[in-house]
């Protein structure tokens, strides 16, 4: 008879071997991209070891993969806690928490990274690309260069450096670097569409046209690259291989709204009007929003006498602009010609309220009325208002080539650490006081100083992080407060961690619902956040570092800002004399195209505080949007001479003509 041995496990050894096991299939399944698959294995092996840091660290690579950002923040987190000195977590976090839009969160992980590993090319790569994110495009070059230096064969890093350098207008050796780039990975489109994009921004559209032209030939079905050859084709005037293009891209991209709007353009000026009504349609059909497609829809069917559909497509843009003084004219004119002569009327009426209410008294009134109601006009000022109303300033536009015309950004409540007096002129420039918060900041005994701004407070992130800590405390012995809360969130809004943010001026509201400055800092906070989001999805193919270029689909609509307007209006409620609420609801209503009633928030905020540059800045922009050069000049005029200097960039080029 046989003896047979029987190997008995202990517990503890069986689940040693359980957990081996299971981490090894996860990372089997992480290998194969099986993302799914591999949670559950490392669910399991987590479940027979509640300290296993690795099988944390592959889950949250998996949640990282599957765009579960937060969960992946969360596992890296429990790698950390359990092993604090493991490089690759804090590294993998960072990266999570800039795409959560946590960007001091992200660059302090990095910084860790960099503690621990000085020579790891990856993380100077990976905190190059968050400054990228909040345009530090000095602090991205020095890290792309440190990067380089560890590894100098890193296309990528290059690639990166070149795209920062040309956002410091450093073309010669953007390109330079694009180049190396390029020669590194010959056969990365990326490089040769982003060398591409940079040669068109600058004017050398040749150059441009051969890049995109390769970049076609080594992937011809990647519509973005089309998309902006036909760009370029158009800035050189050949409309033929321009539409050519555009045709190519809706065919691959039937959902690209922009696309087909372009070529209603451009049949629009051929005269081919049932081409541009197609077009049109297609564009309202994927974006029922788009004011100017219902209004140049309506020009073109009245231009073919169809006057019933006309009249709807100037009714459908009135809806959607009621400001809109063209459209009253052009329907006015349209039902003149339905026979509907009081209704003719009262649009006639109601366009010259409008247009009153910008331009005042005019001798030339008539010329006014007619200028309003031009399509040529319209068409010609259209691509300034694309640019100024998006929030996402797109370069290359004629009107943004050598001025910079970007509109001030919304007023925070910040908590204003001491500044090197290198710098504190320099910030003390921009800074507001009002009463309430001037006789906290002399009457506190903690020395603690706030301040309104629009301008990002240059805090260091380990000052801030002590403050928080000692915040942290001062709520643990005394329990939450509102002004605690408070304080954590200004000093977060600071250091653009908008999620945490958020999170405090949640609860300080809930511990104090009459607390407006929670409310002004909450909705200012929200708009970032929500224009991050919007940019991050809409301008994903534009040039951008580490972002995955995302396939064709439903084209985003950009966010209505109604929480943030909501919050400004309870701010105005609670305290009607706080010019910054006013200003910041004004900023939302240029959002929104709602240009008269910014103005008149603008006008409100000026009034309470008569030195308000950003006002008289914005108001301006918004007035020029308007074609309202003379009352914009005046407003040019003294936002410059309360600070704003690139006002008169903006006064030479409009209002010495």
């Amino acid at each position: 008879m046989v003896a047979m041995v029987v190997l008995v496990l202990s517990p503890a050894l069986r689940s040693q071997v359980n957990y081996r096991y299971f981490l090894s299939q996860g990372n089997v399944e992480l290998s194969k991209d099986n993302y799914v698959g591999a949670i559950k294995s490392l669910n399991i092996a987590l479940s027979t070891k509640k300290d296993g840091f690795e099988a944390y660290f592959l889950r949250g690579i998996a949640k990282y993969s599957l765009g579960d950002f937060k969960g992946a923040e969360m596992d890296f987190s429990s790698t950390l806690r359990i092993h604090p000195l493991y490089v690759r977590a804090y590294y993998f976090r960072g990266i999570a928490r800039d795409r959560l839009y946590e960007y001091a969160h992200a660059i302090s992980d990095f910084n860790r990274a960099l503690e621990i590993d000085p020579f790891n090319p990856e993380v100077f790569m990976a905190r190059g690309d968050t400054k990228m994110h909040i345009k530090d495009f000095k602090g991205a070059v020095n890290d792309y260069t440190s990067s380089i230096d560890l590894k100098d064969d890193n296309s990528s890093a290059w690639l990166n450096r070149g795209v920062a350098r040309h956002f410091l207008k450093q073309n010669q050796k953007a390109l330079a670097d694009l180049n190396k780039a390029i020669s590194l990975d010959y056969f990365n489109t990326e490089g040769w569409l982003k060398r591409g994009m940079v040669e068109y921004e600058i004017d050398s559209l040749q150059a441009a046209l051969g890049d995109f032209n390769y970049s076609i030939k080594l992937d011809a079905k990647n519509p973005y690259a089309f998309f902006q050859r036909g760009l370029t084709y158009l800035k050189l005037g050949d409309t033929v291989a321009a539409l050519d293009d555009y045709n190519t891209v809706v065919e691959m991209e039937p959902n690209n709204a922009l696309t087909y709007y372009n070529i209603a353009i451009i049949k629009s000026q051929q005269k081919k009007y049932k081409d541009a009504l197609e077009a049109y349609s297609i564009v309202v059909s994927i974006n029922p929003n788009n004011v100017y497609s219902f209004y140049n829809r309506g020009i073109i069917n009245y231009l073919m006498h169809d006057f019933k559909n006309a009249e709807k497509d100037f009714s459908r843009a009135i809806e959607i602009f009621p400001d809109f003084a063209g459209a009253y004219i052009n329907r006015s004119d349209t039902r003149g010609k339905l026979g509907k002569t009081r209704a003719a009327a009262e649009d006639e009426r109601t366009a010259k309220r409008i247009i009153s209410a910008v331009n005042g008294e005019s001798d030339d009134y008539a010329l006014l009325y007619r200028r309003y109601g031009d399509s040529t006009y319209f068409n010609k000022i259209m691509e300034f208002e694309a640019d100024f109303v998006s929030g996402n300033l797109k370069k290359g536009r004629v009107q943004f080539s050598r001025v910079s015309i970007a509109p001030k950004p919304n007023f925070f409540l910040v908590y204003a650490f001491e500044l090197p007096d290198s710098i504190k002129m320099k910030y003390g420039k921009y800074e507001y006081l009002d009463k309430g918060i001037a006789s906290f900041n002399a009457q506190n005994e903690y020395g603690i100083r706030f301040v309104f701004t629009t301008r990002q407070w240059p805090v260091s992130k380990e000052k801030a992080k002590k403050e928080l800590h000692k915040i942290d405390t001062t709520i643990l012995i005394t329990g939450d407060t509102a002004a605690a809360l408070f304080m954590k969130g200004a000093i977060n809004s600071t250091l653009q961690n908008y999620t945490t943010a958020m999170d405090s001026y949640n609860k300080s509201i809930k511990k104090d619902k009459s607390l407006a400055y929670a409310y002004l800092n909450r909705g200012a906070t929200r708009y970032e956040l929500d224009e991050f989001i919007f940019a991050e999805k809409e301008y994903s193919n534009s040039i951008n570092i580490s972002r995955n270029t995302p396939r064709a689909g439903k084209k985003e609509l950009p966010p209505d800002h109604q929480k943030s307007l909501d919050d400004f209006n309870m701010a105005i409620k609670l305290k009607k004399g706080l010019p910054f609420a006013y200003y910041n609801r004004a900023n939302v209503k240029v959002r929104q195209q709602r240009f008269q009633r910014a103005i008149d928030d603008y006008s409100m905020a000026i009034k309470l505080e008569p030195k308000l540059a950003e006002a008289f800045f914005n108001r301006a922009l918004v007035l020029l949007y308007l074609d309202e050069e003379k009352l914009a000049c005046s407003d040019l005029s003294r936002a410059g001479e309360l600070g704003i200097n690139e006002s008169y960039n903006i006064i030479k080029r409009y209002c010495n003509k």
